[in-house]
């Protein structure tokens, strides 16, 4: 398994050579484009708007619009010359509790591993903060950004989350109708609770699977085999939310 980053964690004086691993595999099917005339693969050019030829990925570089065609241009080696130290180091800031942070901050995942001459102090600062039901939170440089991170002990290890910049949260009563007061029916209420009651159950991720995608893998099968293809049925709405509450009770009951 390859390292998407490699440096060290440090905090106070103690630094822990790490490398970075991602936590989460995509299994998204993958389509290609394709010509609907005669099927011919569907190819993106990257094409320069100005002399209207075709440009490869090493004369492309980046540039910050100034005016309407006005660039500053930045080479690789340009940011290169960032001194920032967490391209190679994630300074933890503060520790916190793990309540402190709302789920919404929360991007991407990987796993922390200790490289070789580490593990001493990485399983001491996994156990300590366990112990202490802490988190700690820090900066990291990668892929060409510096992203704000926190990490948790988890199942044997540390885990590093990529969290979102409280800037980049945006206001939700910007959305329509968000946090509306609306006139709630008490007993409509009453059976909306004890319906969340009667499906809470310990949450076991396991059982739940992507359904959309075997349906896909379904359909994909049966045009290969050049079956019939058959249409789902539409969920049929009930009367009123009243008569919604009531009848998902009994079905639970039932």
């Amino acid at each position: 398994m390859r390292a998407v980053w490699k440096g060290n964690i440090t905090f106070g004086l103690v630094s822990i050579p790490i490398k970075l691993y991602n936590a989460t595999v995509s299994k998204e099917i993958q389509f290609h484009m394709l010509h609907a005339k005669d099927g011919g693969k569907i190819r993106f050019k990257k094409v320069c708007e100005k002399c209207g030829k075709e440009v490869s990925k090493d004369e492309i570089v980046r540039g910050y619009k100034l005016t309407k065609n006005e660039y500053v241009i930045l080479t690789d080696e340009d940011f290169q010359k960032i001194p920032l130290k967490s391209v190679k180091s994630i300074e933890i800031r503060q520790f916190f509790s793990p309540s402190e942070l709302n789920f919404i901050y929360y991007s991407n995942f990987y796993y922390a591993s200790p490289d070789k001459g580490g593990e001493r102090a990485y399983y001491l600062l996994r156990r300590a903060l366990k112990e202490t039901n802490s988190m700690g939170i820090g900066k990291i440089g990668m892929r060409g950004k510096e992203n704000l991170i926190a990490i948790k002990a988890y199942n044997g290890g540390i885990v590093l989350a990529q969290l979102h910049y409280f800037d980049e949260i945006r206001n939700p009563y910007e959305i329509p109708n968000w946090g509306i007061e609306v006139e709630i029916d008490e007993e409509e209420l009453e059976l909306a609770k004890k319906l969340i009651l009667a499906m809470k159950k310990p949450l076991k991720l396991e059982e739940y699977r992507d359904e959309y995608k075997e349906a896909l893998n379904k359909l994909i099968e049966a045009k290969i085999a050049g079956k019939e293809i058959k249409i789902a049925e539409e969920v049929k709405a009930t009367k009123s939310l009243m008569d919604a509450l009531k009848a998902s009770l009994e079905s639970l009951e039932a």
